[in-house]
């Protein structure tokens, strides 16, 4: 067992570099990877906030609407 988890560590830590050469030898600069992760970030971000201010507007007008007469 403690060989297998070796292997995984390994590969685990070989994989950014290996995922790097791959992607240059693409064609991407590193201003394009920047941009990449930039839009993935801002994308993941915008994933988590959008459901917790759904969730405020739809409280926010159920308390409108109870206040209503």
């Amino acid at each position: 067992m403690a060989h297998q988890s070796n292997i995984t560590t390994e590969a685990i830590k070989t994989t950014p570099p290996a995922l790097v050469s791959l992607l240059h030898a693409g064609g991407m600069t590193p201003s394009d990877w920047v941009t990449v992760l930039t839009l993935a970030y801002l994308a993941l971000q915008i994933g988590l906030i959008v459901p917790k201010y759904l969730g405020n507007l739809r409280e926010w007008w159920a308390r409108i609407r109870r206040r209503r007469p």
